[in-house]
């Protein structure tokens, strides 16, 4: 137990890190390890309440730079998602979400890596409704809400702040409609409050470094998304790979 719970610990602390640097990542990051550590369907929860907690001190230093409008038509469409995606967390085997995890990691670390230019001129309404439903079925069912959102948002012609605010001030939203169908769903159960409880500490340390990084990488235009999607694509195929021999 207790080796897990430092392992536990320990990825928490990298995918902290990872959101105060990009202002997204902690489940893209942790669920994938935290699988190989405990099993899928406390992985999803314990990255799922980490993920909404780091947010918080997020939003309100990046407050000015928020698009609140999209933010929220966002969070409305991922209310309907995010009960969807807890129902599929609890019903579907195991291997079959640790693959669906690894194609959407792939596809999203693809297109990270070489979209160059925004697609829209101005925010759709409907298009943004539309990811955020997709966005919340994924963040509960999966524990990676990121890949629509952050596809979204770079499709947008926002500045680099307004994205990173934008996406946690989505993420901060979101998670509370992911834990609330994790509630419903029974997935909260003491086994994972265990964990988050123990794993606190290594959280709020990953979180300080990485917001302490951003701003050292910001300041030398370090292109720190690509290094992050390029570890992003090698789990996704590991992911992958490793549970189509176990189906």
């Amino acid at each position: 137990m207790i080796m897990e719970i430092i392992v536990v610990s320990a990825i928490i602390a990298l995918g902290s890190f990872t959101q105060g640097l990009t202002g997204f990542g902690l489940a893209l990051v942790s669920v994938p390890l935290l699988s190989m550590a405990v099993d899928v369907k406390a992985a999803v929860p314990i990255a799922g309440i980490f993920g909404w907690l780091v947010t918080f001190p997020l939003v309100w230093k990046m407050r000015k730079n928020v698009q609140w409008k999209s933010g929220l038509i966002l969070f409305v469409g991922s209310l309907p998602g995010s009960f969807l995606g807890a129902d599929l967390l609890k019903r579907l085997p195991g291997e079959a979400i640790l693959i669906t995890m690894g194609v959407v990691l792939i596809l999203s670390s693809l297109y990270s890596l070489f979209s160059r230019a925004p697609l829209f001129k101005k925010t759709s309404p409907p298009i943004t409704l539309g990811t955020g439903f997709f966005s919340g079925a994924l963040g509960a069912s999966v524990g990676e809400p990121g890949p629509p959102v952050i596809a979204y948002t770079s499709m947008q012609p926002w500045s680099a702040h307004e994205v990173k605010s934008t996406l946690v001030f989505f993420f901060m939203l979101q998670m509370v409609g992911a834990i609330a169908g994790f509630w419903t769903k029974g997935l909260l159960d003491a086994y994972v409050l265990e964990r988050v409880a123990y794993a606190f500490p290594a959280f709020i340390v990953g979180m300080s470094l990485g917001m302490f990084a951003y701003h050292l990488l910001h300041t030398y235009k370090i292109n720190y998304h690509g290094i992050i999607h390029s570890l992003l694509l090698i789990i996704g195929v590991m992911l992958v790979v490793k549970n189509f021999h176990i189906l």
